[in-house]
């Protein structure tokens, strides 16, 4: 994760982009705040690198709410402990960090109402990857992960025999498997997005061809908790129709934000045509670049600190401000 981009530094965490997904291209439309039938036992998040690192953090922090989590190259909950030189240290690369520090913050937060009783990780699904050739994640550092879940009881399925780079493996879309250059999917035959849906929600679906709307609302706080003011937002046809139907939440990788990349990422990375079969609406929140290094000048998700101490917590401001995104869509609290 040299920051999980090319080249180490402050160059925080890896990334995804991309143009072309099979199928129909998703309409675009905006909307401010539409409102949808959410079913509450059906939310789910995943994400790449910096942003496998958040979805683990929301996950905990909303484990009462979230059913399950996939995290593509990152390491285990609260692994930086609100410091950058950790973050690109102990939490990168081929670090063993130790886990009994991260288990008793984890469970401080817990006992002090920060996050969510531990106990609702009990039987959670998790799926964690880590590909072969990644050199910016260790498997030291995806196995940190697998056991910090299985200590709260979660269902953790490692994943970690395939043949590629520090990206997001897909079917077609991005460059060559074994490359590691933009837009850090790699088009390998091998469904990631399918993957995680499988594990986090369990039985039959088909592949579809992403014939619903991409679209984009607003996200409240967004410009204290350093996110664009929009994230984009894929609706199936059924779920624009009232059917009752769950939420993904994908967490981007660094440089990998709609300030950079557009659509990219919404477009590409494999979860649309899944949610149509699914039924489930797939929010792809944005993070903002820092004009003032070092903050985070690559657009990130906050899994260091860079915004608030509590960023790990339901009082960290991305978090909240995500979790204000689906509430919104739910036109209620979740």
């Amino acid at each position: 994760m040299n920051t999980l981009l090319p080249s180490p530094l402050p160059t925080l965490l890896l990334a995804l982009i991309l143009l072309a997904a099979c199928g129909k291209p998703a309409e675009t439309t905006t909307d401010s705040m539409p409102q949808y039938s959410i079913d509450a036992n059906a939310i789910s998040v995943s994400g790449v690198s910096a942003g496998a690192y958040m979805a683990g953090q929301f996950h905990i922090a909303h484990s009462a709410l979230v059913r399950g989590a996939g995290l593509v190259a990152g390491g285990p909950y609260g692994c930086a402990r609100g410091s950058m030189q950790t973050a690109l240290g102990e939490c990168t690369k081929a670090s063993t960090p130790s886990l009994e520090p991260l288990l008793a913050a984890a469970e401080a937060n817990a006992n002090a109402g920060r996050i969510d009783p531990l106990t609702h990780l009990e039987g959670s699904p998790v799926w964690l990857f880590r590909a072969t050739a990644d050199e910016a994640m260790g498997l030291s550092l995806n196995r940190a992960a697998a056991e910090f879940y299985r200590h709260f009881g979660a269902k953790a399925l490692e994943v970690t025999d395939v043949d590629t780079v520090h990206g997001l493996p897909t079917t077609v879309s991005g460059v060559a498997c074994d490359e590691f250059a933009p837009p850090y999917l790699n088009a390998c035959s091998y469904d990631a997005a399918g993957e995680i849906l499988s594990t986090l929600h369990g039985g039959e679906a088909k592949r579809g061809s992403a014939t619903g709307k991409l679209g984009a609302v607003e996200v409240p706080g967004a410009d204290e908790a350093e996110l664009l003011p929009e994230a984009y937002l894929y609706v199936p046809e059924a779920c624009a129709d009232g059917e009752s139907c769950g939420v993904h939440v994908f967490f981007h990788g660094c440089q990998q934000s709609s300030e950079l990349v557009g659509d990219a990422v919404a477009r590409g990375a494999g979860f649309n045509e899944w949610a149509d079969t699914r039924r489930l609406l797939v929010l792809y929140p944005q993070a903002k670049s820092s004009k003032f290094a070092p903050m985070n000048p690559l657009g990130c998700f906050d899994w260091w600190g860079y915004t608030n101490a509590d960023y790990a917590t339901r009082d960290g401001l991305q978090i909240r401000a995500v979790k204000a995104v689906l509430d919104n869509l739910a036109g209620k609290t979740l």
